[in-house]
């Protein structure tokens, strides 16, 4: 009789998937996902909550477990969320992606635009169903955080995804240490001709910079009132009220 053998694992696409979150509902407002995570960011955004992410970590995931759950929950699935860390700068995003669409899942990328390039090519070959892109600051702010010449970066991603007409939303995490209250209209006019703009409520926390866990959030009737100004450019909304999830 001969010997059974079990049939391999397969890796994932990419090694730096570190992470994977089986289903949710905040990921993709409006809809049930399995989120993935990959390692790797070049941002040093203070408030950031996923500060173990921020440097590239190679460590092989079994891709056969995820694809069978997709599989299995496809009933009431609606997507798949890449996040991170920043996944345009894994250069196996499009692999990762690929493998993705062979299964047969829409895919919702989180990205804070720094790789416009890298993001045309993914909506070009249609490799992503929705893009939600963090607009981080106002252009001047975001030297306190990122490389010379990002802010330019993410302005050519911005247009990308407008004149694409992918569904997207943009969001700015309203942390007092990296806009004021006046800037979220200017940031929203940079933004006409979108689907979305969210303003994404501070919750102090386990941070990147420890100095961010102690900030106080701006007051909600604040943010109300900026997002008020935001809608004379494009619709705006306020995530992460304690009253609601929008406003």
């Amino acid at each position: 009789m001969s010997e059974m053998h079990a049939a391999p694992a397969h890796h994932a696409p990419t090694r730096r998937l570190v992470a994977w979150m089986p289903a949710g509902m905040l990921d993709w407002p409006g809809k049930v996902s399995a989120t993935l995570f990959l390692s790797g960011c070049s941002l040093r955004c203070p408030y950031c909550h996923n500060a173990s992410l921020r440097t590239p970590t190679e460590a092989p995931m079994e891709w056969d477990d995820i694809v069978a759950h997709i599989d299995a929950k496809r009933s009431w699935l609606d997507g798949v969320v890449v996040t991170g860390g920043e996944p345009t700068e894994d250069p196996d995003l499009p692999s990762l992606l690929a493998a993705l669409a062979e299964v047969g899942v829409p895919v919702k990328l989180d990205t804070n635009g720094t790789h416009p390039e890298v993001l045309r090519h993914l909506i070009a070959e249609e490799l992503v169903s929705f893009v939600a892109l963090d607009v981080k600051a106002t252009p001047a702010g975001y030297g306190a955080f990122a490389r010379a010449g990002s802010a330019s970066l993410v302005a050519r991603s911005i247009e990308t995804i407008i004149r694409s007409r992918i569904e997207h939303e943009f969001r700015t995490t309203a942390y007092p240490g990296a806009v004021r209250l006046d800037d979220f209209p200017r940031i929203a006019r940079a933004l006409r001709g979108g689907r979305l703009y969210a303003l994404q409520q501070f919750r102090p926390g386990h941070t990147l910079d420890p100095h961010a866990s102690t900030v106080r959030p701006y007051q909600e009737g604040d943010l109300r009132v900026a997002a008020t100004a935001c809608s004379a450019f494009l619709p705006t909304i306020v995530r992460g009220l304690r009253a609601g999830e929008a406003a």
